[in-house]
C-alpha cells in the first residue's frame, strides 16, 4: 500500500510545449475599452474645436490677443477695444435690444448684473467707458486693464 502513491506520482508528466502567451491578439473586452477611449478622445477634441470655431472661441482670441499687446503706451486704446468687445460679446449672449443702446453708468450697470463671475464692473471699469473720450497720452495703469480683461475671459465662458 505504501507504493501505490509512489506508483502515481511515477505516472505524472510534465506539461511540456507551452511557451509564452502573447498579449496580442486582444480579448474582446480589450477591444471594448479602446473602441469607448476612442470614442471619448474623439468627442473632446470635437468639442473642443467647436468651441474655438464658436463666437466664443473668437472673443476668447480676442481677449488674448488684447492681454497679450497690452502695455502702458496702449493702454487707452486697449481699453476702448475692450468695451466695443464686450459689447459685442454682450450682444451674442443676450439681445441686441437689451445691451446695444446702453452707454455710460447704465452699461457698467448692465455689466454687473448680467456678469457670471461677479465681477463689479461699475467701480472697476470706469475707465473703459471713459477711456475713449479722454485726451490721448492719459495714464492708465495695465494692471487695471489686465483684471478687466481676466473678468471679460469668465463673462466669456
Amino acid at each position: 500500500m505504501t507504493n501505490a502513491p509512489n506508483d502515481l506520482l511515477a505516472q505524472l508528466y510534465d506539461i511540456r510545449g507551452l511557451g509564452q502567451i502573447s498579449w496580442w491578439p486582444l480579448a474582446p473586452g480589450w477591444w471594448g475599452l479602446l473602441a469607448l477611449m476612442s470614442l471619448v478622445a474623439a468627442a473632446i477634441y470635437w468639442r473642443r474645436r467647436a468651441y474655438w470655431r464658436s463666437w466664443k472661441g473668437d472673443a476668447r482670441k480676442a481677449l488674448d490677443r488684447l492681454d497679450a499687446r497690452l502695455t502702458g503706451e496702449n493702454a487707452q486704446e486697449t481699453a476702448a477695444s475692450l468695451s466695443t468687445l464686450l459689447r459685442r460679446i454682450a450682444m451674442q449672449r443676450h439681445s441686441r435690444q437689451e445691451c446695444a443702446g446702453l452707454w455710460g453708468e447704465d452699461w457698467l450697470r448692465w455689466l454687473s448684473k448680467k456678469d457670471p463671475g461677479g465681477f463689479d464692473w461699475v467701480t472697476g471699469a470706469v475707465l473703459m467707458v471713459q477711456a475713449p473720450y479722454a485726451p490721448p497720452g492719459r495714464n492708465i495703469p495695465p494692471q487695471t486693464l489686465k483684471s478687466l480683461i481676466s473678468a471679460a475671459k469668465k463673462w466669456v465662458k
